[in-house]
């Protein structure tokens, strides 16, 4: 039903939402129970419905546990329009800048990045998935960028390559 691959990306997942690989198998692990609990879902694809699963859990546990810090969103009602969308969905961060960029960014943030970075999920898929507008999104992402070309400016200036 799940095989080692599909197991591995839910771990990923956890591990980007709460940083704590212990966390994340407690996460996945939960979720599993869950779903397989008698009667058993039936889906084509369980991933999406065990990654929703895993992030209410997550959110539940950490608020429950005062752990996840509310950031103010700032911009979130600024229209989207001027944005490329093309230029947004085939940008490639490379796996050095994300791993730097996970640990500087809030709960919210990282888990956007994860969604569509690293799984390569659409602007609209990760919309879908965080129950956010697709413009929050894509302004998110755009702000992201910002800081990641900003951070690296100030790399370079210090001599350090990121």
């Amino acid at each position: 039903m799940i095989d080692q691959a599909q197991l591995n990306r839910l771990h990923r997942y956890a591990v980007s939402l709460c940083r704590h690989g212990d966390d994340a198998f407690d996460l996945v692990q939960s979720a599993l129970a869950s779903f397989l609990e008698p009667p058993v879902k039936q889906f084509d694809d369980p991933i999406p419905y065990l990654f929703t699963s895993i992030r209410n859990r997550y959110i539940d546990i950490y608020r429950r546990d005062q752990k996840v810090q509310n950031t103010p969103l700032q911009d979130e009602h600024r229209e989207a329009a001027d944005y490329d969308l093309q230029v947004l969905e085939t940008v490639m961060v490379n796996e050095r800048q994300v791993h730097y960029l996970m640990n500087m960014l809030d709960d919210q943030e990282r888990e956007m990045l994860f969604l569509w970075a690293v799984e390569g999920y659409s602007t609209q898929e990760v919309a879908t998935l965080m129950a956010l507008p697709k413009g929050t999104v894509l302004s998110k992402i755009h702000r992201l960028r910002q800081r990641l070309h900003q951070s690296k400016a100030r790399e370079n200036n210090c001599g350090v390559s990121l």
